[in-house]
């Protein structure tokens, strides 16, 4: 993960908890764990969801960083984001044009992490079930990733791709980054929705991010 250029905000604002839409049930995220709180709330409840998500950003009172400030939570696609400062820490979310969201978190402890991580996404909503994927490793010597999906059963294909990358430098700018995208499935549909079609318990896909 490159280092992210972190802003000095002066404003600390409490864990974004604005209204979002339904979804199904899941296990409670562990204590103290304020990133995958964020990931849950930014990210997670609004899959396929920009225009959403961007709403929950303002109602928070957070404007869209300039491109230039962005690019590298972007890691070089087109979209938008945020810097998040909450009591517990500096984190960012970003929303990029393929449908991916990301949260990353300047500080973070990868054992609680990497456990919160897994509690999410092994709550996926029915009939989806959760596969493991290949990426449980070292991308350096104080680097981890591990990744995640949810399928239909007897579908190859993927509906949702998750990703945790996480470093134990606490020097490294960012300590942990989870990702949310669209898997096959829900790329192959998107040209041509069908009504009642999409990830059940999640928004349908929207057309774009309203800037």
């Amino acid at each position: 993960m490159r280092p992210v250029p972190w802003l000095m905000l002066g404003l600390l604002l409490p864990v974004l908890g604005a209204a979002a839409p339904a979804r199904a049930p899941k296990a409670a995220p562990a204590a103290q764990d304020p990133f995958n709180e964020l990931f849950d709330t930014a990210c997670m409840q609004h899959i396929g969801a920009p225009a959403r998500l961007q709403s929950l950003m303002e109602a928070n009172g957070l404007s869209p960083l300039q491109p230039a400030e962005a690019a590298g939570l972007l890691q070089g696609q087109s979209g938008v984001a945020w810097l998040v400062p909450l009591a517990s820490g500096r984190y960012a979310v970003s929303w990029a044009d393929d449908g991916t969201c990301s949260v990353y978190a300047e500080k973070a402890e990868p054992a609680v992490v990497q456990k919160g991580f897994a509690r999410l996404v092994q709550a996926a909503p029915k009939p989806l079930q959760v596969r493991s994927l290949p990426g449980r490793g070292p991308l350096s010597a104080d680097q981890v990733a591990i990744q995640y999906g949810w399928a239909t059963p007897g579908d190859a294909r993927l509906r949702v791709r998750f990703r945790l990358v996480t470093r134990q430098a606490a020097e490294a700018g960012v300590q942990a980054m989870a990702s949310v995208s669209p898997g096959e499935a829900m790329v192959e549909q998107a040209p041509t929705p069908q009504p009642g079609a999409g990830l059940p318990g999640a928004p349908q896909p929207e057309p774009g991010t309203t800037r």
